[in-house]
């Protein structure tokens, strides 16, 4: 079986190479850089108006595939210059941004006009240098930031925008050298947005190589427009700043009439030489950032909403190469000869004990020739580890007609299947990690649920089933009628468990033997007791009828006063209860309420660290708190 699947893994490894080059293309394509880029569109009046960046000519406008008459207008633009001077910064970026900043300091050539200087890390920052056009005043304002402070990212790009809401300019854009630090900021992330947005300014950020966190950058620069640069070493700067300087000047303003018809969302296509791009406004408004431009997916089926997902695509060739797996390890299971078909197929005439047991041991869900293999292989895995012992005694604790191979197997594939599905659909190598912890962990906490209430309801029968059994040996059975008889009256599981017994004595077992099984197989330690007098009644004598309603009658009185515990204890268990939904419940409420001001938790490494300290805190309260309301009757 071994040269079996060796040779079916390395068949799936060389199709899977195969396929991979397919997927990545696809992929390549798919990020290539954009030559044409529409950044804002204005449809409020009879004429629209939309800006962006294009490399080669003007852009055509249509829509519903109508040319639009455009016309073009100058472009002067007013550029505020942030830049990072927050003292964690290494040594040497400051310089680096003030020097790759200063090709900005050429006024009146080209697109740009004005230029403006904010720093993050000054009185949680602060204005340099309003607009001006004197290249060496703006170079004495960079010139004289110095990291003195600690920054306030998203108060700098609040100030800009407040510059920029001011200015008369047709364009403008805020060219920010940021990092990953944010310590100050009384502006949240979706406030500074807005400020750019109502400023009509577009954001160009290049985040600075000091353990960038970009996602709520990245997700500002889609909801106001502009690019998003994460500088991978030094001498990036003067390159990518060199980029952005290009990009302002060949940025265009076109104006067209607004589209015939009335309908509330129009799609415009813009084409300017072999480079296209289509965007989706509604009519009387002001819409900036690619995520507010994108065209609604809403007319594509389920089957090309798959298809155009990248993910999926890799999903599809992991797929591709389990099925090539299973098909040739059918295929060699049903050609090449296994060594262990002949004993296999004897098993069957042959008269030794244990021989019965092995075949028995084939028994159960997975009747498949193909999954009992997996099974097996699952099995020893799980045997060497050593939780398949404990796995079987839960299981039939909870009388769940399955074997432990295979319930280890069921859940291996359930949970793998359900963490490649997650990260198909996000893409988040974490939240797979997540989802398939909480796979496995799920089907556990289930099974110890119904096995705890089994147990529960087991041990509230016993002292039921004493007397029960107490009334038969009084009418004159013997203790084995007495077991039978009463686990034809009981309900189940107790009526199961005697019934159970009554076989196994049957079959030869001790009596004892059995009761003893029994109390192992449930966990009970009332029932064990009930064993033990048993045993003792029969070696010593004496009216075990009596003996045994004895032991029902301290069963209840354990169990009033069991009951009487919980209730008294009742006030601690809802308090934990309720102080253990509370942070999450909040953290939900903050969430709906202010997601920007919740997921700072989720973009520094400070918040991590919180996170984790309030976890391990919230640990130590519910262990106190339990063994508090913990009391042994």
């Amino acid at each position: 079986m071994t040269a079996r699947l060796w040779a079916a893994i390395w068949v799936a490894v060389v199709s899977l190479v195969a396929l991979a080059p397919l997927a990545a293309a696809q992929d390549d394509d798919s990020g290539a850089p954009a030559v044409l880029r529409v950044e804002t569109v204005d449809s409020r009046g009879e004429s629209w108006t939309a800006t962006g960046v294009s490399e080669s000519a003007l852009p055509t406008v249509s829509a519903e595939g109508e040319e639009l008459a455009a016309s073009s207008s100058d472009v002067a633009t007013d550029v505020v210059v942030v830049i990072d001077n927050d003292r964690a910064l290494p040594n040497g970026v400051l310089q680096l941004s003030g020097n790759a900043a200063e090709q900005f300091l050429v006024p009146g050539v080209g697109a740009v006009r004005r230029v403006a200087v904010v720093s993050t890390a000054r009185e949680g920052a602060r204005q340099e240098i309003g607009f001006s056009s004197e290249p060496e005043v703006v170079r004495s304002a960079i010139n004289g930031v110095s990291a003195d402070g600690d920054a306030a990212t998203w108060d700098a790009l609040a100030r800009a925008a407040d510059l920029l809401e001011g200015s008369d300019a047709s364009s403008k854009r805020v060219v920010a050298y940021l990092s990953a630090a944010n310590k100050l900021s009384r502006t949240t992330p979706g406030a500074a947005a807005t400020a750019l947005r109502l400023a009509e300014a577009q954001l160009d950020v290049m985040a600075m190589p000091a353990g960038v966190n970009t996602t709520q950058l990245a997700d500002t620069v889609l909801d106001t427009g502009g690019t998003m640069q994460v500088l991978g070493s030094d001498e990036e700067f003067a390159p990518q700043t060199e980029a952005v300087v290009d990009q302002i000047n060949n940025q265009f303003i076109v104006n067209f009439p607004a589209p015939a018809g009335d309908a509330e969302q129009v799609q415009l296509d813009f084409t300017a030489g072999e480079a296209a791009q289509s965007v989706q406004v509604g009519r009387g408004a002001l819409t900036a950032g690619a995520s507010n431009l994108v065209v609604s997916q809403a007319s594509l089926g389920l089957l090309d909403s798959i298809i155009t997902n990248s993910m999926a695509k890799w999903l599809f060739v992991v797929l591709i190469a389990a099925a090539v797996v299973g098909f040739l390890w059918a295929l060699l299971t049903m050609v090449l000869p296994d060594s262990d078909n002949l004993a296999r197929r004897l098993r069957a005439y042959d008269d030794a004990p244990e021989g019965g047991e092995e075949e028995a041991e084939h028994q159960g869900v997975a009747t498949v020739p193909l999954l009992q293999r997996a099974v097996e292989l699952t099995g020893d895995v799980a045997e060497k580890r050593g939780f398949l012992e404990s796995l079987e005694i839960s299981l039939e604790r909870a009388n769940l007609p399955l074997r432990a191979a295979e319930a280890v197997f069921f859940l291996a594939v359930s949970g793998l299947l359900l963490g490649i599905g997650a990260f198909a659909v996000t893409g988040n190598i974490l939240v797979a990690l997540v989802v398939l912890g909480v796979a496995f962990m799920v089907p556990k906490t289930m099974l110890d649920m119904r096995v705890r209430k089994r147990q529960k309801v087991f041990v509230a029968q016993l002292p039921d089933m004493l007397a029960l059994l107490a009334g038969t040996l009084k009418a004159g059975y013997s203790i084995t009628q007495g077991f039978e008889a009463v686990s034809r009256e009981v309900e189940d599981p107790m009526g199961m468990e005697l019934r159970r017994v009554v076989t196994e004595h049957r079959l030869g077992r001790t009596l004892e033997d059995a009761l003893d099984a029994t109390a192992d197989r449930m966990g009970s330690e009332d029932f064990a007791w009930t064993v033990m007098a048993i045993k003792i009644q029969r070696e010593v004598g004496g009216n075990l009828a009596e003996l045994l309603m004895t032991v029902a009658n301290t069963m209840t009185q354990r169990e009033r006063l069991r009951r009487d515990v919980n209730s008294l204890t009742a006030e601690g268990r809802i308090s934990a209860f309720i102080l253990g939904l509370l942070p999450p419940g909040l953290a939900l409420v903050m969430y709906v309420m202010n997601r920007d001001y919740i997921m700072t938790l989720f973009s520094q490494t400070l918040g991590y660290f919180i996170i984790g300290v309030a976890l391990v805190a919230m640990a130590i309260g519910f262990a106190w708190m339990k063994k508090i309301i913990t009391i042994e009757v």
